[in-house]
């Protein structure tokens, strides 16, 4: 074990490093030792793992920071194998874990619980089993006020969501911060359950999440219809790119959610989706929309309900306004209103729709962001 500590005078000390007082740097090569690390790990201290690729092994982290001194856990090595990460944490960073070319039989590559914990510039690549079928998630979210940012994930071709946000969990949940990431290359599934991300469940979708998903950037993540899948409420999508995917973003489940300033764009993808809508009280505002497949009849699309619906089922629309969209050249219509009537008893169409200032021509007034600003290698503000 290695500690670094600041060389200054003592009476220089406290005034120049106030953060670094009694915190150490602790060095570790092997998964056994940074179990000790951990047991031994206060506030403020930071653990980096070093040396070789790790393989086969399975990381059980239970550490308590606090919000002036998070404990910050670093990793320069690989995970590779049935590498596996769980965090049960308060004021926790995992800053730079990569799992590439792994796989599982079931879990999470990475699952998080706890509060106010941070995962940073970490990457899973390829972490696929033989069998398309074997379902796992990459990242699962528990607990709350998590920020997941500036995170790689690529290359996904098996069932199971790439980041889920689990809501099951007693007390308080979500409000967590998913932002500066890099979605891509998820390949077409045979079904459901190929999200590239989702918040919440059926089970759950009535509950608040209040998430932010923001400035994220969506590529060739073909995964299945929905491509973003919500299902709870209050939670916010905003100035996110989403470029040649063969899904929509869709608010599935849940109620009064924003999504905002999106720009969609279809890059010749003819599966392409807009944004399908699901619930009452949603805001559709200031999205660009342009060169989207039929994958939902359209670049917006409101679905029919059905009355007295079960928590699985598609509640009415209701209450939704649709405003300063500007949606240019997409297959379907502009704004499908009733997108699924007649089947699996959906015969309820939205009702008290405000939709103002639709724009059908123009360049993206919107930031369209490109790979150097997303994921681990993009400077951080």
């Amino acid at each position: 074990m290695l500690k670094r500590r600041c060389v200054l005078l003592p009476f220089l000390f406290l005034a120049i490093c106030p953060m670094l007082a009694n915190a150490e740097e602790v060095r570790v090569e092997t998964p056994a030792a940074l179990q000790t690390a951990a047991k031994l790990a206060k506030p403020g201290d930071i653990i980096k793992l070093v040396g070789a690729d790790w393989s086969d092994v399975k990381i059980k982290l239970i550490l308590k920071g606090t919000e002036a001194k998070p404990i910050t856990v670093q990793s320069q090595v690989a995970f590779t194998g049935a590498s596996e990460l769980n965090l049960r944490g308060e004021y926790v960073v995992l800053d730079g874990f990569t799992f590439r070319n792994g796989s599982l039989k079931t879990g999470h590559v990475i699952r998080v619980r706890g509060a106010h914990n941070r995962v940073t510039r970490c990457t899973i690549e390829g972490y696929n089993p033989e069998s398309i079928d074997v379902r796992y998630q990459w990242m699962s979210l528990y607990g709350h006020h998590h920020r997941v940012d500036h995170c790689r994930f690529t290359g996904q071709n098996h069932s199971g969501t790439t980041l889920v946000v689990w809501l099951d969990d007693d007390g308080e949940v979500g409000r967590h911060r998913i932002e500066h990431n890099h979605f891509l290359n998820r390949s077409r599934g045979n079904g459901n359950g190929f999200e590239t991300l989702r918040i919440g469940t059926s089970e759950t979708s009535m509950k608040s999440a209040r998430c932010v998903v923001a400035e994220n950037l969506f590529e060739n993540c073909d995964g299945e219809v929905e491509l973003i899948s919500n299902k709870s409420c209050d939670n916010i999508y905003e100035r996110n790119t989403i470029v040649g995917c063969a899904g929509a973003l869709t608010l599935r489940h849940g109620n009064n959610c924003i999504v905002r300033e999106n720009l969609i764009l279809g890059d010749g993808d003819r599966h392409s989706g807009g944004i399908r809508v699901v619930g009452e009280g949603h805001q559709i505002i200031g999205n660009h929309i342009e060169g989207v497949g039929d994958r939902i009849d359209g670049a917006i699309a409101l679905s029919a309900g059905v009355p007295n619906p079960k928590l699985n089922q598609h509640t009415q629309v209701k209450n939704v306004l649709i405003e300063g969209n500007t949606l240019i050249d997409n297959a379907g219509e502009e704004i499908v209103q009733g997108h699924g009537l007649g089947s699996r008893s959906r015969t309820l169409l939205p009702e008290n729709i405000t939709i103002k200032n639709t724009r059908r021509t123009g360049k993206p007034q919107l930031k369209r962001l490109k790979p150097e600003d997303v994921g681990p290698d993009a400077k951080q503000k």
